[in-house]
């Protein structure tokens, strides 16, 4: 396997060299679903940061503490216009409208993204902290304790294992999913030609869960 991260930032804690991993998505608004990541369906965002933690001293000679990995949505949001005519003019003001960079963000080492936050709802990312220290709208934010956000990349590491061990034992089978109301069927270019038939063959329904 090979692949290519797109940007790692760095920055110095005390005696600690810290890492982000940035994805780019030329898509609006592009989150990490923890469902996903869970049953092994979104696992690349998560491999670049064990890659940047077992890696990482081959960049720079020391080892990289990983706290964060983000999607980048390079697509601006839509605008809304009253007539097409003003299309042209609502364009440069269409590229001003950015998305946040959305992921996952140890919550501990946060202030080394953004020296600006004390608290509350960040300007520039999708954290929020309560008065009283604790983590905020814990099923949409991005902030994560230290505890679950380590688990959550060895969670990453057993299904990046189980998905290769799969591989290896030629576990070819055509076994859609279906996650709430998505199934990858929607979007497969081999529709035309694939003999699964929805309704009849057996498809694995997977659980949807919040982020908790």
């Amino acid at each position: 396997l090979r692949g290519y991260i797109d940007r790692v930032d760095l920055a110095e804690l005390g005696d600690d060299l810290l890492g982000v991993v940035i994805d780019y998505k030329d898509t609006r608004d592009k989150r990490l679903d923890m469902s996903k990541v869970y049953h092994g369906l979104s696992l690349q965002l998560l491999a670049y940061l064990l890659v940047l933690a077992e890696r990482g001293q081959t960049l720079v000679g020391r080892p990289i503490q990983p706290i964060g990995a983000l999607f980048v949505s390079l697509a601006s949001k839509y605008q809304k216009v009253d007539h097409p005519a003003a299309q042209e003019e609502s364009r440069e003001a269409a590229l001003e409208g950015s998305f946040r960079p959305r992921g996952i963000l140890l919550a501990d080492k946060f202030h080394a993204l953004d020296r600006t936050f004390d608290g509350g709802r960040s300007a520039e990312y999708n954290f929020f902290r309560k008065k009283d220290g604790e983590i905020g709208h814990v099923d949409s934010t991005d902030a994560t304790a230290e505890a679950d956000f380590h688990n959550t990349l060895e969670h990453t590491r057993a299904k990046l294992g189980a998905l290769a061990d799969g591989i290896l034992d030629g576990n070819v089978a055509v076994e859609p999913y279906r996650l709430g109301t998505y199934s990858p069927c929607s979007w497969c270019p081999m529709a035309g030609v694939c003999r699964f038939e929805m309704g009849v063959c057996d498809v694995r329904f997977l659980d949807s869960l919040k982020r908790s």
